[in-house]
């Protein structure tokens, strides 16, 4: 199932760092929101809709009349209990959480310019837009590079111009075009698609239903453009609406339960991109694919995933032997978030930040390649790809020639 969520109003989705009046502030927003935000929209929509009663469901749906026929805790899981286990969350599903763009029924989906994506400075007119190209491997090491103990590659461009990183997104067809590795177009900044919005409040006593002298604070709220939302894509739920075959609602989503409407539409149209990938990959006996992530995902051991050794950077996942030569890795992200059962604060993680890029050989089939991490969600904790996070799609590299 997919649906579009458009905003009526403003949203909020806090970042992990902790806030409360006289304290921190400022509460700052991150869009689109993490994951596990949006697993509880779409748990919290389900039981809304199809059950009502938010405390029987998290005491294990005890003594409810219902309990023979429903089969919502096995669609979504179970809410993790005080201090005993992560719960869980059942037949359900997220693949991807996306911004995206609706309209005329037509959709476009927009993914972070990947990491290894750069923008030629252009000093004579820095307002024009700027030439982008692509960092690349290097076959072997530079005499003095980096003192790593691991054999990681770096990574190159043949420019001879500065360069710096970009910021901002690509439609999914312009992302077609990069996996395809061709040459990148230009990139879309975050205020065509999004824009903050701070707004002031003052902690209030509900005692003395006075202002508290100092409690002054500043929340940033994000605030969708023109038919601008979140595109989510999910399975293992059988409808979301107490009505089957209804394929639009209102929905609460984020921090304050802000109102917004979805309806559902069908997949994103990736034209023959698969194909023309496909046949990219079989060509080479050792095949060179690289992993770009869509979405945060956490690894235990930080940058680099449990299945990969991280000294000699090989590694076996699904039954494919694999080698990873070289990485471009964003800044990390702080990901957390708040328990509504128990209502208390969920762990801090760091994770791997959405645009970040894996390189990898192999030689095994390109269908193994594209089954094992195409539009696949990777994390080491099955339960963090199950809600969405590390969001896959694979595409090609070849050595950067910096005599070209």
């Amino acid at each position: 199932m997919q649906i579009f969520i458009q905003p009526s109003d403003v949203l909020l989705f806090r970042d992990a760092r902790p806030f409360s009046a006289g304290e921190g502030h400022r509460a700052k927003s991150i869009f689109p929101p993490y994951p596990n935000t949006t697993q509880g929209v779409i748990r919290s929509k389900v039981l809304a809709e199809r059950c009502g009663n938010y405390q029987l469901y998290r005491d294990g749906c005890l003594n409810c009349s219902k309990q023979i026929n429903c089969s919502i805790p096995d669609e979504i899981g179970r809410p993790a209990k005080d201090g005993i286990d992560k719960g869980s969350y059942g037949a359900m599903q997220i693949k991807a959480s996306l911004i995206a763009k609706y309209y005329n029924s037509e959709l476009t989906a927009y993914f972070p310019v990947p990491a290894d994506v750069v923008q030629v400075k252009n000093k004579n007119n820095p307002t024009a837009d700027s030439k982008l190209d692509y960092l690349q491997p290097l076959s072997q090491k530079l005499p003095g590079y980096h003192d790593l103990s691991t054999p990681l590659l770096p990574l190159w461009t043949s420019e001879t111009t500065p360069v710096e990183t970009v910021q901002g997104y690509w439609s999914h067809q312009d992302l077609a075009n990069y996996l395809l590795s061709e040459q990148p177009n230009n990139f879309i900044q975050s205020s065509k698609l999004y824009e903050y919005e701070a707004r002031l409040g003052i902690e209030v006593n509900d005692i003395k239903q006075a202002t508290e002298e100092g409690k002054l604070y500043q929340t940033e709220f994000i605030r969708c453009l023109d038919n601008i939302g979140l595109y989510i894509e999910f399975q293992g739920i059988k409808q979301i609406s107490e009505v089957a075959d209804i394929d639009y609602g209102l929905i609460a989503i984020g921090g304050e339960n802000r109102a917004a409407s979805y309806n559902t539409l069908e997949a994103i149209d990736w034209g023959n991109f698969i194909n023309k990938l496909s046949e990219k990959l079989k060509q080479p006996s050792i095949k060179r694919f690289k992993v770009y992530l869509a979405t945060p995902t956490i690894f235990e051991q930080g940058w680099i995933p449990k299945w990969i050794n991280s000294k000699t950077l090989q590694g076996s996942y699904k039954n494919i032997n694999l080698e990873l030569k070289a990485a471009a890795i964003s800044r990390y992200q702080t990901i957390g978030g708040w328990d509504i059962a128990y209502n208390r604060p969920k762990p801090t993680y760091r994770a791997i930040a959405p645009g970040s890029v894996y390189y990898f050989e192999t030689q095994a089939s390109y269908e193994e390649i594209l089954n094992a991490f195409h539009w696949q969600n990777l994390a080491d904790d099955q339960q963090n790809a199950q809600i969405g996070f590390g969001l896959c799609l694979v595409g090609t590299w070849n050595y950067c020639d910096i005599n070209k």
